[in-house]
């Protein structure tokens, strides 16, 4: 049996992809090229790998087989790099992380500080909602994931690195602005909520929940920042990240209301699978943001007073 690692990692993208064009698109490759280099492995294996039902592309048994095989062998060499590093004692490589759309506030900050005395690793962060993020971690496509509540379906090493509390977020005018309330107060309030299986929207649902106010919002959207948008015209008010309203609450676009058992006290959480074998590179960020004192890295005062002094010069 003679084929290439080169052929393998062709053959995991149309696997992947389920399409010769789409892998080679990805892989900066002519779809010729690929289907050249899919028949000479299919050759060197003596069994097809691919078949074509009504248009669409789906992987043989041999293929199935063949592509558990290459995942494994990936990850070998992967660890294999892994312990060659550790040999050299290297910090170099890069490092990719997946975390939920409200880290945007936090994350660029950390991991500027982090890349300061190691330029010259490479960095990746993908961010997006919940699901995609578990998904990523799930398939082990990331280094590590940045989460505030976390899925129950795997087994996670979890670092606690920065409180993330959640505040009542109202447009500055709304009525209730400076009363102390009770969650009784707001059973009349047009509430808005992230969309479904958000970290956020979970945290609400429990609040509503127990506090006995209907779970009827007024409008459901897929960001932080359309919540933002949509409290600033008054539609409603939400449940969100106190420190994604630094901004709009210092030049008073949004206000917070005063409730009982506000704000809601979670924490900002960096985890790996269990069983992953972090590169040395992965160990280091690890230990870097064990350590990290929040107000060294979120200078998010600094901001403020830089934009208050372009405001009011």
């Amino acid at each position: 049996m003679s084929f290439t690692l080169h052929q393998l990692q062709i053959f995991a993208k149309v696997a992947e992809y389920k399409s010769m064009t789409k892998a080679a698109e990805a892989l900066d490759m002519s779809q010729p090229s690929v289907s050249i280099q899919m028949k000479k492995l299919e050759e060197h294996m003596g069994l097809e790998l691919f078949e074509v039902i009504g248009k669409q592309l789906y992987l043989t048994e041999a293929g199935r087989s063949l592509w558990v095989t290459q995942k494994r062998l990936s990850q070998e060499l992967d660890h294999l790099d892994m312990t060659f590093d550790k040999l050299k004692g290297s910090t170099t490589g890069s490092l990719h992380i997946a975390a939920v759309s409200t880290a945007k506030y936090i994350m660029p900050y950390i991991l500027g500080s982090f890349r300061k005395p190691h330029q010259d690793i490479a960095i990746s962060m993908n961010v997006s909602n919940r699901a995609e993020v578990i998904e990523e971690l799930r398939n082990n496509a990331c280094d590590f994931a940045v989460f505030t509540q976390l899925p129950d379906d795997l087994e996670l090493e979890t670092l606690e690195f920065i409180d993330h509390p959640l505040v009542l977020a109202a447009p500055p005018e709304h009525p209730l602005i400076g009363q102390s309330l009770q969650w009784e107060d707001l059973k009349d309030e047009n509430f808005i909520y992230r969309e479904k299986g958000s970290g956020t929207r979970m945290m609400m649902e429990k609040l509503m929940s127990k506090h006995k106010i209907p779970l009827q919002p007024v409008m459901e959207l897929s960001t932080n920042e359309a919540v933002k948008q949509a409290i600033m015209a008054g539609i409603g008010i939400s449940l969100i990240s106190e420190v994604s309203l630094t901004l709009e609450r210092e030049l008073g676009y949004i206000a917070e209301l005063e409730v009982c058992g506000l704000p809601l006290h979670t924490s900002w959480k960096l985890v790996h699978l269990k069983d992953k074998q972090l590169s040395p590179l992965a160990q280091t960020f690890k230990q870097f943001i064990s350590t990290i004192q929040p107000n060294d890295i979120l200078p998010f005062n600094n901001h403020l007073d830089h934009l208050k002094s372009k405001l009011n010069p």
